[in-house]
This record gives C-alpha cells, sequence and structure tokens, in this order.
C-alpha cells in the first residue's frame, strides 16, 4: 500500500529538520564574569572548546527533528493509496441524484413513509467530496436542494416535504437530473428513482441519455397494486324549461381489482349541501354509470361535487380520486338564431333538433321566420343561420354584416332560394350558381375534407364518423374566388365546393352549397349529422364548450381574456383589466393575490377542490368559483417493472460526463477523496504536538540538571 501525498509541495519543509542540529552546534556557551581588579598578573592563554563542536544530547535532537518532519508530512496531506483501485477513473467522488415521487398515489397505506425512508437511506455513506441533489417530482420537477456537499441539507428537506394532488411524469424529472449528471465534474455518478412507478406516467419516448458509467437504482415502494374505486368523468345534461335551466349529472363510477360485488354510497353535493344520494353495485372489475336527478341551475358559478362515501368501505386506498369537482352557471348556452325563410312550415326541423342533442353548456335556439332582428337582439346570439334564404338586401345585410364582423358566425344552406347580390361578393365566400342534379338516381358524394379544420377534426380518426355513406341529389353550383380569402373545408367527388370558410373582421361566414334537411341531402339521417352541425355551429361561433373543471396542475392566465371566456371566467381578466384587484383562495386556505393591470399573471392550480376569487375584503359577492380535480390516469396503479426502467435508462446512448471525459480530473478528484475520508493529517499533527510536548519537558529537565551540576563544582555537560 504505497503512501501519496495530496500536495507535496510541503515536504520542502523536512528541510527544516537541520534546524535543530545547526542550534545545537552553534549555540553560544554563557560564561560567568568575575571581576578582577587588575589582568596584569595573568597570562593570557588561547582556549578551544572541543565539546561544543559534538552533540551530546541525541534524544532531543531527534525530538524536534521528528516534531519538524511530522509538521511538514500533515501539511502535505499524506493518504496510503492502492494503486490498483486509484487506477480505475470511474471510482471517487460521487455527483449522486435522488428522485424522489410525490404524486397523488403515493399516498396510498405506508407508501409515502416508505418513500421517505429510502431516500433518507441514499444519503448515507456520504464522502467528504460527494454531492447530491435532491428532485422531487409528479407531472413536474423542481430541485429542493441541489448538488450539495451537506448530506443533512437533505435529510431536512425531507421532514418538509408533502404530496401534492398531480400526477407521474417521468420525463421532467429524468431531465433534470441528466442535467445535474451532465454538468457535474465528479467521477462517479449515481441516479437514485424512489416511487411506485406508476406505469401512466411512463411514455418510453423520455429521451434520457445519463452520462456513461451512471448508476442507476430503482427503489419500488407499494410494490401490490391495491382494488380502488374512483369517481370518472361526470357529464353534464342541460335542458331549458320555459326560463329555468336545469341540470342532469350523470357520474361514472370506475373499479379496479377487489373480488366480489361492492355496494357503496354515491352523493352529489350542490354549493356544500348533500342534495341526493345514491346506492350502486360495482363487479370487481368495471364501470357503472350513475345518473341523478335534474335540479335548477340558478346562481352563477354554482359548485357541485359526486363524491363516494368512504364510510365502511375499506377497499379503496385512494382517497384523492373518490371525488369529481365542477363549476356550473346559467346563460353558457351557445345563441343561435335560425333565420327560416317564411311560408315553408317547419323548415329547419333537423337543425334544431340536432342542435338540442348533447351534453355540455349546449346551445341556447331561437327560430325566426320573419326579418332579421335588430342590432340589440343578434348581439344576444353567438351564430346565425340563414337555411335556404336568400341574403338579406338593405340594412338587414348591413346589420349581419355589421354582426359578423363583431365576431358573430354565419351559416348559410343555400338550398334553392339561397344567395347574394354581386356588391355582397366582398363579404360571402364566392358566387353562387344554379341548381345541379348530382348523380341522378344515385346521388353524389363528398370526395373532400379537411381534416386539420375544426369543423372536421372530431372526425380525423378511425370510427370517429363517415361522411362517404352521405347522398347529395341536388346541390348549388360556387365559383370560389382565387386567393387566400376564401379556405375550401369540403368538396364533392366532381370536385365543386361543398362548404367554405371567409373570415370578416372578428367573425366568420361559412356557406354549405346544399340543404341542412332531408330534401337534397340524406345527410341528416346518417349519424354524423348532428356532431357536424354542432362543430359547424361551435366553429362559426368562435367558442368553445365551456370547462365545467380543470386538472390539477394546469395554470391559468388570469389576464388572457379569451382564454378566461372560454373557461367561463371572462369576468376575472375583465376586472383584472379595470383595474380592480382580485384575491384567489385555495381549497386549503392559502391566498393568492391576482394584481389589476394588463401584466400577464398566473395561477397554478395545486390543489384538487375549489379555488375562490373575489374582490379583497368583500365576502358579501358571490365568488368565481373554479373546480379541480386529479388526474385519473394515476388512478391506474399497474406499477412498471423496475429493471425494465433501470434497462431503459442505461439503454439511452448515454454521452460521456465532464468527469468520465477528463481523465486528469477525475484522477485528482479521487486522489483527494481518498485522503479526506483518510484524514492521515489530522493524527500526524496530533503526534507532532505530542513531541513538541515531550521535547518542552525533556529539554527542560536538563537546564535543570546542568544548573545542579554547575553548583556542585561538576564539569558542565548540559549544553547541546
Amino acid at each position: 500500500m504505497p503512501l501519496g501525498f495530496l500536495v507535496p509541495l510541503f515536504l520542502v519543509g523536512l528541510v527544516g529538520v537541520v534546524v535543530p542540529i545547526i542550534v545545537h552546534l552553534t549555540r553560544k556557551q554563557r560564561a560567568d564574569v568575575v571581576r578582577f581588579p587588575s589582568l596584569m598578573f595573568l597570562e593570557k592563554v588561547p582556549f578551544q572548546a572541543e565539546s561544543r563542536r559534538r552533540i551530546h544530547h541525541w534524544f532531543l535532537l531527534s525530538l524536534r527533528a521528528a516534531a519538524l518532519a511530522l509538521l511538514a508530512a500533515a501539511f502535505a496531506r499524506p493518504f496510503v493509496s492502492d494503486d490498483a483501485i486509484a487506477g480505475a477513473v470511474g471510482v471517487g467522488p460521487t455527483e449522486r441524484v435522488i428522485l424522489l415521487d410525490r404524486s397523488y398515489s403515493m399516498a396510498i397505506g405506508e407508501r409515502w413513509s416508505e418513500a421517505l425512508d429510502a431516500a433518507r437511506a441514499a444519503t448515507q455513506g456520504f464522502g467528504p467530496l460527494d454531492r447530491v441533489s435532491l428532485v422531487l417530482f409528479d407531472q413536474s420537477a423542481a430541485a429542493a436542494v441541489r448538488s450539495t456537499s451537506d448530506a443533512s441539507r437533505v435529510r431536512s428537506a425531507l421532514d418538509t416535504v408533502a404530496i401534492t394532488d398531480r400526477a407521474t411524469r417521468y420525463g421532467p424529472a429524468l431531465k433534470l437530473a441528466e442535467t445535474i449528471l451532465q454538468e457535474s465534474e465528479l467521477p462517479g455518478k449515481s441516479l437514485t428513482l424512489v416511487s411506485d412507478l406508476q406505469r401512466g406516467g411512463w411514455t418510453g419516448e423520455e429521451g434520457v441519455q445519463l452520462p456513461e458509467g451512471t448508476e442507476v437504482q430503482t427503489t419500488l415502494v407499494g410494490v401490490a397494486a391495491p382494488a380502488n374505486v374512483a369517481v370518472g368523468e361526470v357529464a353534464l345534461t342541460r335542458d331549458r324549461l320555459r326560463s329555468v335551466e336545469r341540470v342532469t349529472p350523470v357520474a361514472r363510477i370506475t373499479r379496479t381489482g377487489g373480488e366480489g360485488e361492492l355496494d357503496i354510497q354515491v352523493v352529489l353535493e350542490v354549493d356544500g349541501r348533500e342534495l341526493q344520494r345514491r346506492t350502486v353495485t360495482l363487479p370487481a372489475a368495471g364501470a357503472v354509470p350513475v345518473a341523478f336527478q335534474a335540479f335548477t341551475l340558478s346562481n352563477r358559478h354554482t359548485r357541485g361535487a359526486v363524491r363516494i362515501a368512504t364510510a365502511g368501505l375499506s377497499e379503496t386506498e385512494l382517497l384523492q380520486d373518490n371525488a369529481r369537482h365542477f363549476v356550473s352557471s346559467p346563460g353558457r348556452a351557445t345563441g343561435v338564431l335560425l333565420l327560416d325563410p317564411p311560408g315553408r312550415g317547419d323548415a329547419s326541423l333537423y337543425l334544431r333538433q340536432a342542435l338540442a342533442v348533447g351534453t355540455g353548456d349546449g346551445f341556447r335556439v331561437e327560430r325566426v321566420t320573419g326579418g332579421v332582428p335588430g342590432a340589440e337582439t343578434l348581439a344576444a346570439y353567438s351564430v346565425v343561420f340563414l337555411d335556404d334564404r336568400p341574403f338579406p338586401v338593405g340594412a338587414e345585410g348591413d346589420r349581419l354584416r355589421a354582426f359578423v364582423e363583431a365576431g358573430g358566425g354565419l351559416v348559410i344552406a343555400a338550398g334553392s332560394r339561397g344567395g347574394w347580390s354581386a356588391d355582397r361578393s366582398d363579404f360571402l365566400p364566392g358566387t353562387l350558381g344554379g341548381v345541379e342534379d348530382r348523380e341522378e338516381g344515385r346521388g353524389g358524394r363528398l370526395g373532400y375534407l379537411d381534416y386539420d379544420h375544426p369543423v372536421f377534426e372530431l372526425f380525423r380518426g378511425p370510427r370517429r364518423g363517415d361522411f362517404s355513406s352521405a347522398r347529395f341529389f341536388r346541390a348549388r353550383s360556387w365559383q370560389v374566388p382565387p386567393g387566400d380569402s376564401v379556405r375550401v373545408l369540403a368538396r364533392f367527388d366532381d370536385g365543386t365546393p361543398a362548404l367554405a370558410e371567409r373570415r370578416l373582421g372578428e367573425g366568420r361566414v361559412l356557406v354549405w352549397a346544399s340543404t341542412l334537411d332531408a330534401f337534397w341531402t340524406d345527410l341528416a339521417l346518417q349519424p354524423v349529422f348532428v356532431p357536424f352541425v354542432h362543430q359547424l355551429a361551435r366553429h362559426a361561433s368562435g367558442r368553445t364548450d365551456v370547462l365545467d373543471a380543470f386538472t390539477a396542475g394546469q395554470i391559468l392566465d388570469v389576464t388572457d381574456a379569451r382564454a378566461m371566456e372560454t373557461a367561463g371566467l371572462g369576468e376575472i381578466a375583465e376586472a383584472l383589466a379595470s383595474e380592480e384587484g382580485r384575491i384567489a383562495l385555495s381549497p386549503s386556505g392559502a391566498s393568492i393575490d391576482l394584481p389589476a393591470g394588463d401584466e400577464p399573471h398566473f395561477l397554478e392550480l395545486a390543489e384538487q377542490g375549489f379555488y375562490e376569487i373575489r374582490p379583497p375584503g368583500r365576502s358579501d359577492v358571490r365568488p368565481v368559483a373554479v373546480a379541480v380535480n386529479v388526474d385519473l390516469a394515476e388512478a391506474d396503479l399497474v406499477p412498471l417493472d423496475p429493471e425494465e426502467v433501470e434497462a431503459s435508462l442505461l439503454s439511452g446512448g448515454g454521452t460521456s460526463g465532464v468527469g468520465a471525459g477528463d481523465p486528469a480530473r477525475a484522477r485528482e478528484l479521487q486522489r483527494e477523496d481518498r485522503e479526506r475520508r483518510q484524514s492521515l493529517w489530522r493524527w500526524l499533527l496530533v503526534a507532532a504536538f505530542v513531541l513538541l510536548a515531550a521535547e518542552t519537558v525533556w529539554a527542560n529537565r536538563i537546564s535543570r540538571s546542568g544548573v545542579r551540576t554547575k553548583g556542585t563544582g561538576a564539569p558542565q555537560g548540559a549544553q547541546g
């Protein structure tokens, strides 16, 4: 086991060993002065002290020399080195990264306590040059402690970590760990993943490239996947009875694992009060719908929740997915005005029936057979349908144009009576021609659909709707102007346009070359007709379904008026823009300030439950409510195989880190780490101080002995 020195330059101090020898040889002997009255009777005799040139106290000299040698060696920082080990560059100080999963599935049983114990264990055996980072992750990742040599900081951070309401995503955490390891110059790399390894959080496309030689260890907590009962999506069906809006909630209750049937109670709460209760029998694995009676929706931002009554329910251990929250307000339905041709009876019957079907906010449909209503009446609607009716002339046409420019939508179903004058060609997409019969007896088909457009995007996937079976017996010919001002969304099989769109101001105009009934086409009898009409109306209106709830981890820009309006929270952006500040209260009661102004301000929806937003100091107004639910993907409790995860991380085509790519620096760090672990210099200093103390005692003893010898007249031998 050879001896190495971290700072060998200090060995120059060994030259100081000669100092005691020089002292011994050059120290002058003190002579006692005897005064004589006269020296005339004394003869001058030359005298030479041979004893000064000899070392009389070898032991004292050895103590002094050894003490100086030990001091020099201590400052040189010695260590015992094993050449076989020291030659391996990968051995030495290690950069450790601990990834700790804090998603809500970790709340099951003893998983969280097991995870904390595993994370603390990963900080043991910490070397003097080792560094450790603690990364907390759910669907995002954050470094609670980064690259510290003080392992106690990590253990202190673990004492304050809490589980969140967010789901598991491994990608952000692994990317952050990759960055920390790649930036480290330490030769050793170590990654410890502590998680219940939710399969839903692993995409297989994380693209992580750990540094070469990284040691990966996966700690799986909660090996067994327990049975679980959860509230799935809650569909809200709206209907209007005169001027009253009613909402019918239908919840989906799921169960995974377990044996035999299970009876549970499901509760509907509205504004914090239990409204209805249902008893549901669940199979061992599967889902059961639960329909509640309709309740009247009278207040804006009415808060609702469907909960599983957990009393006596011992089979489920994951509690966060036992409730689904929602917020609903009256008047959110998209206003649709149908302008039917006079004298044709109920020409828009199919269209009205299609718009009356569906869930969510739905549509509020009014039918008019006379002239175009005034501007104030039009402002109450988002979409106007001209069904087999010519575009109005004069002031009525100007009102429709102003309606579209202000953000409204206009849908024209041409039919036999549709059309417009030439002076409207800059407003409407193209020029309509005459009526054409399409393949008499069999009918034409749609040959092209623009699946990238919002109207047809819903039908992109397989089994999402088939337009090819719809037949068109008649349609209007149509000349679309060249350029980018008009976008053709659908064509017949002969290439002529079937549906086209033109933007005007903030709104849009769409023209359908056939009818929306069963006279010229059998599209109204096909399954795709209802979703097609819904998509057509939604796109024309520029609105989407208002969100009833958000998912934990989402972020709202409360100053984005369009986004907040889409979410049914438009009054918040309006209030902030008008210099009225707001505060948000989280489900746990924390207060979050939302300052007024146009500067972007983001509200992170981190907790499950209801966020309340109101003016500061005002408890007399009904607050705006935002419902937040957990991501149901986390309720899939089947874990990944730890060996599969480790193999995937180690086969990611890793690149060499700084430490592995710099052998000289790695060797230097290895030597420093070995010296710090051994700390031989401390013992050398102790030995040097012991020798110096012994030298002091021995020197004093010799001095006293010399004094006594002089007093008796004996020859003096105390000199060194």
